[in-house]
């Protein structure tokens, strides 16, 4: 008797605990029901807005455990707000951060959106992306940082600026390429030293050391003379200081003559043969063929070689200075290039094909800015380029041809005869 009197106690005193609980809980949702109760009665609706906002906070707050999640970019202008604060803004500010000048940066855009190679998305316009990219090539920035710049994720900014690579690379199929011109052009006719001489060259040939990223297994193969990791890119330019040309994907330690032959042996290439006739300036690492004229072997070359000033030893030491001074267009341009675009000298990690692709879009970018800004500091003029599919399309193959590399004694004598036909008549009439 004295356990079932027990039993029944602890089941009374349970009972009794679930119902204060039930009725304390009543009474809270009667106490919030009755604050908002009141709020309606009283008509003001600003208030009852008030008191449910209070509440939704208070009932967040109790769900996420007090913690409020904050957004990770916050500071500053957005990435469209930058964009048009920099370019209605002065002038200097946008060749200070993007390498160019206004004018410029808007073609490029016009260019990337005219050519319907790239469209704005949802969040970021061209504008956008193309800063983002030029922010990127022009300071070798990280990409964090030019999030925190643009206010975007890391991944934003990766996915845009490999969009702009990638863009860039594939408009480069009609922007490096030979410009085909009447007449001599007058970077030669306007200087009496170089015409009549040189009236038939289009331009000259280089190759340039470019930093790589390279993994430690290859580290030797991309290693250079000078102990640094590179790629050695080949490039032609005219002497409007623009890019005709550029072949990417060779190591550091490959010799400038093994990049030549591949590229010109190679029809996937698209090496743009120059007419009969002409020929492309080149440095004495290449061959002595038919269409690349190199200064005389064993004769001073550089104009540091000449201690003396201007006396010279014969006709073939005056060609190789005559030649080398109009052969330093391409030294100038590549100058240029990587002083404009500092990601040159320190590529971020990428793999090979990136790499390249990288290099051939600062090659287009830097075309299309000298097409705008000759002087590239001042606005000379403002020239159009129209570029539709069909023009794209019909200029895929505009430097593919069946010609092949001839390395026969009979077309180095060739090449030999024509350089002694320039350079003895000009050593003849050297004082006018």
């Amino acid at each position: 008797m004295d356990n079932e009197t027990s039993s029944e106690e602890t089941l009374s005193m349970e009972t009794n605990n679930d119902m204060e609980d039930t009725c304390s809980s009543r009474s809270q949702t009667s106490e919030s029901d009755d604050l908002i109760r009141s709020s309606h009665s009283s008509g003001d609706e600003a208030a009852t807005q008030e008191v449910n906002i209070i509440y939704m906070m208070w009932m967040a707050s109790q769900l996420s455990g007090g913690r409020v999640r904050m957004p990770e970019h916050n500071i500053g202008l957005r990435g469209d707000q930058y964009i048009q604060a920099v370019l209605n803004g002065n002038p200097t500010t946008c060749r200070t951060m993007f390498r160019m000048e206004v004018p410029a940066f808007r073609y490029v855009c016009d260019i990337l959106r005219g050519a319907l190679i790239m469209d704005p998305t949802e969040r970021v316009s061209v504008e956008e992306s193309l800063g983002m990219f030029c922010l990127l090539v022009g300071h070798a920035h990280g990409q964090r940082i030019i999030g925190d710049r643009f206010q975007h994720s890391s991944e934003t900014i990766h996915r845009h600026v490999k969009t702009v690579m990638r863009a860039l690379h594939h408009l480069g199929r009609t922007v490096i390429r030979r410009t085909d011109t009447d007449g001599v052009h007058p970077y030669i006719s306007g200087n009496p030293h170089n015409y009549a001489w040189f009236e038939k060259c289009l331009g000259a040939m280089e190759g340039t050391m470019i930093d790589a990223a390279a993994p430690s297994r290859l580290s030797n193969a991309y290693r250079n003379h000078r102990g640094r990791i590179a790629q050695n890119v080949l490039c032609l330019c005219d002497f409007n200081m623009k890019f005709t040309y550029v072949y990417t994907g060779w190591e550091g330690t490959a010799h400038d003559a093994r990049v030549f032959l591949d590229a010109l042996s190679r029809r996937r290439n698209q090496f743009p043969w120059p007419p009969q006739g002409y020929y492309y300036l080149v440095d004495s690492a290449f061959p002595c063929i038919e269409k690349f004229m190199p200064p005389y072997p064993r004769e001073r070359y550089h104009r540091s070689d000449r201690y003396s000033g201007r006396q010279f030893r014969g006709y073939k030491d005056y060609f190789n200075f005559r030649h080398s001074s109009l052969r330093n267009i391409i030294e100038r341009t590549f100058a240029l290039l990587k002083n404009r675009f500092q990601i040159l000298s320190a590529m971020p990690r990428y793999r090979a094909s990136r790499q390249g692709m990288l290099v051939t879009a600062c090659c287009t970018l830097h075309n299309l800015i000298k097409t705008v800004t000759p002087n590239d500091e001042f606005i000379q003029a403002a020239l159009e380029l129209q570029f539709s599919e069909a023009n794209m399309a019909s200029n895929d193959d505009a430097g593919e041809t069946s010609e092949v590399v001839d390395m026969s004694h009979e077309s180095a004598g060739t090449m030999a005869s024509l350089r002694d036909e320039i350079a003895i008549p000009m050593w003849q009439n050297r004082f006018g």
